[in-house]
């Protein structure tokens, strides 16, 4: 039963508002990535470009990859194409990797063709975890599989607003584009069923894979693509079985997150302000601490010279307990909704902390988590749930919605005055610039969660969104594959990848099961 201030338009709304957070959210820090990040390209507020990717050294930072790549043993068929294709053309890639990923952000912040670039990501994502880097990408990797998978750009982006255009429109153009915006390349059982096959069967082959390799770095490679192969394939063959196939994909999310928490105590185990406390000795988290002191912010480095610098080995001890255990309760999907909750609260606080690279990527993950109500399915939760309706969204009061656009504004001004004054933020400067940084974080977060509160607020008031619709749905199979009609009087059309859908009670279009 529905609670009595919780309708299913609410619910509906809150879900599109929380796929739109997920888009933007990896539009912002693929731009991030770009501008000032650990592999920053095109630099910004006062950087200059990166050498070694534009300009008259374009091409060598690909060359450098490449040769690191091939001397710590990566995949021999990998090395061939690196070789004797990519470090032949390497200033053409180059050039083509920088626009392409500034597109990437560009097209998630408006929405814009998600799905065909979100797929075009991900052959980027593992590109790059061939060449050995295996910390960030696979926070990438799930972000544009969740974007693939929803057709993201059909809530409040100009994916939506395009398709109810074009919906019900006839000729080849028109279908063209419907076919770009939905992508509907999986419809088929057959399809889904070798994409399944081939998933399985490269999760045990990079599984396999692990002891063989000549390095560590190519061993958490192998690792993490075991895993997410894995997780692809599990995907494929829970949703063809599900009737809510969301909240499947919710749920591999959910455990993504909660053996990332995990990788990092228990693999990954040595601290840094590019990374999460591991279980390491005192002296390592002190050197952490020292060097959060050395380069905060006044107000930040008090805090952590006189609360956690005297007691380095009791905090040691609390972050392991809190890391391990959220971890361990979203794997289980025990107390899901509390787990991620704490969760959001340590990844907040070492983020405002300094602890600027890895941090925020879990975080914003780990807010779709919550949103999505990620423990109705593969949960320990499940049973104690039952049937009820799932609760989507964040809860953000109105009265927080301009607090949180006010906190945005300021830390936005206050990063702008600091990067005026020290002549600039450095890229990859999670050190250097942690002040700067951390700013930087706040500002973005607090604007994302002022509009997904916004767009709540907005779409319950039955308000028409800022770009595109609100449709929303199952997203299995493409809508425009469903019908051609306009959406019914009252009712919306599924999204990019949902199923055909039926007038419910009260108007509102739901997915068939």
């Amino acid at each position: 039963m529905d609670s009595p201030t919780e309708t299913p338009i609410m619910r509906e709304t809150r879900k599109a508002a929380t796929i739109a957070f997920a888009r933007v959210f990896i539009g912002v820090f693929w731009l991030f990535e770009v501008t000032v990040g650990h592999n920053w390209k095109i630099g910004g507020f006062g950087s200059g470009v990166n050498p070694g990717w534009l300009g008259s050294g374009a091409g060598d930072a690909v060359q450098e990859n490449i040769d690191q790549a091939v001397d710590d043993g990566t995949w021999h068929w990998v090395a061939l194409l690196y070789e004797n294709v990519i470090a032949e053309g390497a200033t053409i890639f180059s050039y083509a990797v920088v626009i392409l990923q500034v597109a990437f952000g560009l097209c998630f912040i408006l929405g814009f063709l998600v799905r065909p670039v979100a797929l075009i990501a991900l052959t980027m994502d593992l590109s790059i975890l061939f060449l050995g880097n295996s910390r960030i990408p696979p926070f990438f990797v799930a972000a544009h599989l969740l974007l693939l998978y929803t057709g993201a750009g059909r809530f409040h982006g100009l994916d939506g607003r395009i398709m109810a255009r074009v919906q019900s429109m006839r000729g080849r153009g028109a279908s063209a584009i419907r076919w770009l915006i939905d992508l509907p390349l999986l419809v088929s059982a057959r399809a889904q069923s070798v994409v399944m096959a081939g998933a399985a069967l490269a999760a045990i082959y990079f599984f396999l894979q692990m002891p063989m390799r000549e390095t560590t770095r190519m061993n958490l490679v192998a690792m993490e693509l075991a895993f997410l192969f894995a997780l692809v394939a599990a995907g494929f063959y829970l949703g063809r079985r599900a009737t809510d196939r969301l909240s499947v994909v919710a749920a591999l999310l959910r455990v993504f997150i909660g053996v990332k928490l995990l990788h990092e105590i228990w693999v990954r185990i040595d601290p840094g302000v590019n990374a999460l406390p591991g279980w390491a000795g005192e002296e390592a988290q002190r050197e952490v601490f020292e060097t959060v002191v050395a380069n905060h912010w006044q107000p930040f480095s008090w805090v952590v010279d006189n609360l956690f610098l005297p007691s380095t080995a009791f905090w040691i001890v609390v972050f392991g307990i809190v890391q391990v255990g959220v971890g361990v309760l979203l794997v289980l999907g025990l107390w899901t909704r509390a787990a991620a909750g704490v969760g959001l609260v340590y990844l907040g606080g070492l983020s405002v902390l300094g602890m600027t690279r890895y941090a925020p990527f879990v975080f914003g993950l780990l807010v779709v988590v919550l949103a999505l109500d990620s423990g109705r399915t593969l949960s320990l939760d499940a049973q104690r749930i039952g049937q009820r309706p799932p609760r989507y969204g964040l809860p953000i009061p109105r009265r927080a919605i301009p607090v949180l656009a006010a906190l945005a504004a300021v830390n936005a001004v206050a990063a702008t005055i600091a990067v005026v004054g020290s002549g600039g933020i450095a890229p990859d400067g999670y050190t250097e610039s942690m002040g700067q940084m951390t700013t930087a974080m706040v500002a973005i977060f607090s604007a994302l969660f002022a509009l997904a509160g916004w767009l709540q607020l907005r779409d319950e008031r039955g308000q028409p969104s800022l770009i595109g619709d609100t449709s929303v749905g199952d997203p299995s199979v493409p809508a425009s594959s469903a019908t051609d009609a306009p959406p019914p009087p009252g009712g919306t059309m599924a999204p990019a990848g949902g199923p055909a859908a039926g007038p419910a009670p009260g108007g509102r279009s739901e997915p068939v099961g």
